[in-house]
Order: structure tokens, then sequence, then C-alpha cells
């Protein structure tokens, strides 16, 4: 860490949990992500509060609990993390090259950084938050560097340590581990176990290959799969016998790449850590990986889900106010509730309730009189009834279309209050980079989220900012 520390001068604070770790008492919260461009969506700050949150909880003197980021810098997608939405502006990085993207240079950063400047605005917050991008994603930086960078310069106060994986003396640990990864294919076993024992919605959600391990060379992160003649790197990569890979990991552990459910192992491996605290589909894959653990040796930690949230600005909270949702409309279908907007303000009801009533009242004369004046009529005259019901059932849709017109701007409002807290249907903590959420309200915030948010709180909070 010292090393990966080198060229940063981290936040007091952050130096404070750098020198606890010295400490063999010192335990660890940790979460990780991917490295999205300039931090990504808002659900990423929400899980670093949650270490952070967490490890204040747990501290004691005589016992160090430090908050831990671990960069998932090995990642190959680059298409996930290459670029951002901010006042729903997507915003790109041209970025060039393959392989791990936290070696990728910066190249090409500065179309995005500046716009990334223009859509933060021009308050206080947005103003520092600007001079913090600039000096993190500096086109001689790589990806990694920049996002270690911006992490300090958020939540290097909090003591947030920042642990990038990539690293040959981390790696160096992990050799035992991934030896026997390589010729026992441990996860790929305890994994299916797990499928077969845990309960439906957990088994399954992450797909454990033969060999759960990636070969990094320049340009690429390719999978290394097993065959007849020992084990072949795919994407042009080299042959190797069993013996020949075993000696290749002990000679470059660094050249060695745990995927994705592996990466919990390398992980707890390397950190003195007590929780994890990770999104839904986390949570199930780490689910998966309890026998693993158990076969490796390595200690598990409490696997704890994020908190998610919904953070409405005082324009949003004005915009509700006039359209007259709470809370718990926010959560409707949207069709739901444009419906009942028409429902309640058209001025006109669109149920025909009553007048089913009596339409029924008078088909029960007309079907007692049928059937006793010819039993087979009965049947005719239920079969009037129906017909007639399947045409009320149609006009009170033109009723509500109706209505819809009627209230056709004040829908709109809906339409647009909707959009913008859910953009695309979905949660904007997926959407949303969060940068936006300190440009408007200032480095202050995170205090603010900090104290709002609770991990241990099963619950998705609404928060409502002042104007």
């Amino acid at each position: 860490l010292e090393g990966q520390y080198a060229g940063l001068d981290p936040h007091p604070a952050a130096r404070t949990s750098l020198d606890r770790l010295r400490d063999p008492r010192a335990l660890t919260i940790t979460t990780g992500h991917q490295l999205c461009l300039f931090g990504g969506p808002r659900y990423v700050l929400y899980k670093i509060l949650n270490v952070i949150r967490l490890a204040r909880q747990f501290h004691r003197d005589d016992r160090p609990v430090v908050p831990v980021f671990w960069m998932a810098s090995e990642d190959h997608d680059l298409p996930e993390v290459d670029h951002v939405h901010l006042r729903d502006t997507r915003l790109h990085w041209s970025a060039t090259g393959g392989g791990a993207v936290g070696r990728l240079p910066l190249k090409g950063i500065m179309d995005a950084l500046h716009q990334a400047g223009d859509l933060l605005g021009v308050s206080p917050g947005a103003s520092a938050l600007r001079e913090d991008l600039q000096a993190a994603y500096r086109p001689e930086y790589t990806l990694a560097q920049a996002t270690r960078h911006l992490m300090n310069a958020l939540f290097g106060r909090y003591g947030l340590v920042v642990i990038d994986g990539d690293d040959p003396a981390l790696k160096r640990l992990f050799v035992p581990a991934m030896r026997e990864e390589l010729l026992n294919q441990v996860v790929e076993r305890t994994v299916r176990y797990a499928d077969e024992k845990l309960p439906k919605g957990y088994g399954g959600q992450a797909h454990a290959r033969s060999v759960n391990l990636f070969h990094l060379r320049p340009g690429h992160r390719s999978r290394i799969e097993m065959d007849d003649e020992g084990y072949r790197v795919l994407d042009g990569g080299p042959r190797f016998s069993a013996t020949e890979m075993v000696a290749e990991l002990e000679r470059a552990p660094q050249d060695f790449s745990p995927n994705v459910l592996f990466r919990p192992l390398y992980q707890e491996t390397i950190l003195p850590n007590i929780t994890y605290v990770g999104g839904g589909g986390e949570v199930a894959y780490w689910m998966q990986l309890r026998w693993a653990f158990q076969a490796l040796q390595v200690p598990m930690p409490v696997v704890a889900l994020r908190t998610s949230a919904l953070l409405i600005g005082p324009e949003e909270a004005i915009s509700l106010r006039d359209t007259g949702l709470t809370d718990n409309d926010l959560f409707k279908p949207l069709e739901h509730l444009r419906t009942a907007w028409a429902k309640d303000h058209a001025g006109f009801d669109t149920e025909l309730t009553d007048e089913r009533g009596r339409l029924d009242a008078v088909f029960q004369e007309i079907i007692g009189r049928s059937a006793a004046i010819d039993p087979t009529l009965e049947a005719s005259a239920k079969g009037e009834r129906i017909r007639l019901h399947k045409r009320l059932d149609h006009l009170e849709k033109r009723l509500l279309r109706a209505a819809k017109r009627r209230e056709a701007v004040r829908i709109a409002r809906i339409e647009r209050i909707h959009a913008r807290l859910f953009p695309g249907g979905g949660l904007r903590e997926r959407r949303e980079g969060f940068l936006t959420v300190i440009a408007d309200h200032g480095l202050e915030v995170i205090d603010d989220l900090l104290e709002a948010l609770d991990p241990l709180e099963e619950r998705f909070s609404v928060i409502r900012f002042p104007g």
C-alpha cells in the first residue's frame, strides 16, 4: 500500500488509516467497484459511505477498523467503465487499448473532462469538484491512478484507503490459492455444490469455469482453459503443461488475474476483512463462494447489502408537491400514476360501477322471465348481459382516455418528474453519476448522507434536500 500511495499526498485521515493497518490487530470493512469514469453512478457513493460508517461504528482504540475501497482495476470490459451520465448527458471517454482497464493511460480524456466541468455547474461545490477532477484525470495517469486520486480527494478525510489488486507483491500472497485453483478447480467444484445447496435466487448468480483465472499480458486479459494437453491462454496466448503453468505462476504471479468469482478470495486473502458491502448481485455470488472459502481456508467475512436511496433536490421537491405525489407514489408504475391522476382530477366519473349494478338488476329480471317462458332462453339472456358488460368495459376505457386528454398538461408534469427520478424506468442511483450530488450540495453533503444512510437498516431511503 505504501508503494501504491507513492506520489500521492494522502489526506491525514487516510494516512492514519494506512498506519493503522500496520497493527496486527487491525481489521477492515471493504467495498469495491469497477473503475467507472469519474467515479461512476450514485450507488458507488452509497457503497463507500456504508463502509466508512461501519468502520466508524466498529472501531476501537485497541482494535482499529479501517474502511477500504478495492479497485477492480483488472477488469477488461472497457465499455462498462468508459462513460458516465451527468445531468442526463452521457459522457464518453474514447479510450484505446485492451486488457486490464486500470492500466490504460488517460489519452483522449480531455473532451470528457471539459464536458464534465461544464455540466457540474457554477456553485462553489462544483468549482472545487472541477479542481479535483482536473488533478486526478491527467492524460499521463492511468485510469487506476486517476481513480485513486479522486477517491482520496473526496473520501480521504474519512480515512478511506484505496487498494489496487493489480500489484505484484499482493499477487505473490495469493499464489497458494491460485495454484490450488489451477490444479484442482476448487472454485468450480465448490460453486457447483453451493448451487445445489443454496436457496433459490442465490445459486447460479455467477458461472464458475474450470479455471477461474485470466492471464495478463500487454493489451490482453485472456481466459485460461484446460484441455488434454494442459492449459491454453485464449486470444492467441501461450500454451502450458501443468508443470509449466505452476512454474509460470511462481515466476510471475502478477500475470495472473482472478475472475469475478475468484476475486473475493483474493481480496480476503490480502485483507483482515470482517465485512464486505455489495449490491444484490454481489451478495448473491458471494454466497456461492461459502464452500470455496472453506476449501481454501480463507476466512469469509459478513456480506452486507449496500443501502439504496433516491435523492430529491429542491426543484424536484417542488414538482412533486405540485403534482401531489407522495414518496410511496414514486414507486408505483407510471401508468398507474397517469390513471390515478386522470380519475381523480378529470371532473367526471370514468367508472360505470353504479350503472353496472343497475344493469345487473334489470338483467336478473330479464333472465328470470326468459327462463320461465323457455328454459333455453336463459343462456341467451345471460350472453346478452355479458355482451353489454363488455361494451361498458369499452366505454370505460374511452372515458378514461378522455380524462387523460383533459388532464394532459398535468400528466405530462408527472411524466417529466418521473423520468427525471427514474431515468429509463430504473433507479437513478444506477445511472446518474454521483458527482452531481456533490456539485449541487457541496462536500458537506457527504456528511449528511453518511448520517442518513445506515447499512444496518434494511430499507430504501428517500432523502429530500432543502432549498
